[in-house]
């Protein structure tokens, strides 16, 4: 069951079903769950009926795509539930490579590739590469079998699992579906893996204005006080804690050349890392990496 919670993503949505229409296997079951939308979303859904054999939609009585995913989900009649957003694009073979690698590698929940759509502006790839390093982060740490962090725009998990870990989903949390299913299947043993396979990749907008980008990740933040994972919370206070040493150094650097030289040496070797990780990334995500870029996002950061 391919199940797509909406909110007011009546421009978005038709070029989603246009993907799922041309999908290489049409045998699935596709749930719509409309989140209270003020536009034509649920005019959209409607239309949709003519051209897939096996569709539900569902008006969710809750508020939030967390709510919009459960009303989902508890209707699905699939074994395998696989979700995306409704402003994404999947490749031809996206179903059919999940479904060929759950049936070879059973697993609870498989995390899929997430990319933006290619790029133009020099806003857009900086974008790019900040938000596909994360997405390359928690494959990393997926691979290492210390699962951090997943998106929701390409995940695939069995009902089972995900009725198990219900309790564990902090429904007084706006956002968070996603990593709070990561970490519950984690706390149980479960396994999680990262699928990497172009054909599995979905795609997705950046964000279309600074406001927007600060928005998310806002949202994304936003449920850090409710999590309780070791290797999360290692992760984030390592990744904070070095650049607090960055700007602390550099601010000092006014008081005397030494703190200079030494803001200039763990930039650097930061940044020779992040260098490293960058190409071993670029060719799966199709990064277009300049010197330009990875200084700017360093900068940023």
């Amino acid at each position: 069951s391919v199940v797509v919670a909406c909110r007011n993503e009546a421009l978005q949505l038709p070029s989603l079903l246009l993907a799922l229409q041309n999908q290489s296997i049409r045998n699935f079951e596709l749930i719509l769950v409309n989140d209270n939308s003020s536009d034509d979303t649920s005019v959209v859904m409607e239309s949709a009926k003519s051209s897939f054999n096996n569709i539900t939609i569902v008006d969710c009585k809750g508020n939030g795509k967390k709510q919009a995913l459960k009303a989902g989900i508890q209707v699905a009649s699939g074994e395998l539930i696989v979700t995306t957003d409704a402003d994404c694009r999947p490749h031809p073979e996206w179903i059919a490579t999940i479904c060929s690698f759950m049936h070879r590698h059973p697993t609870d929940l498989l995390i899929g590739p997430v990319n933006t759509h290619r790029p133009n502006s020099f806003r857009e790839k900086l974008q790019q590469l900040e938000f596909v390093t994360l997405v390359a982060s928690g494959a990393g740490a997926a691979g290492a079998r210390l699962p951090i962090m997943c998106n929701g725009a390409n995940l695939a998990f069995t009902k089972k699992a995900w009725f198990e870990s219900q309790t564990d989903l902090h429904e007084e949390q706006i956002s968070g579906d996603d990593v709070f299913l990561l970490l519950s299947i984690k706390k149980r043993k479960g396994t999680i893996r990262f699928l990497k396979s172009e054909k599995a990749m979905v795609t997705t907008a950046v964000a279309p204005d600074l406001k927007s980008f600060v928005r998310q990740r806002m949202r994304w933040t936003s449920k850090a006080p409710a999590y309780t994972d070791f290797h999360l919370i290692l992760t984030a206070l390592s990744v904070f804690g070095i650049s607090v040493v960055q700007l602390a150094l550099l601010f000092l650097s006014f008081l005397s050349v030494q703190y200079f030289i030494g803001f200039l040496t763990v930039f650097c070797i930061k940044l020779l890392i992040d260098f490293i990780f960058c190409m071993k990334i670029k060719d799966f995500f199709s990064l277009q990496l300049s010197p330009q870029l990875l200084l700017s996002l360093s900068f940023l950061y």
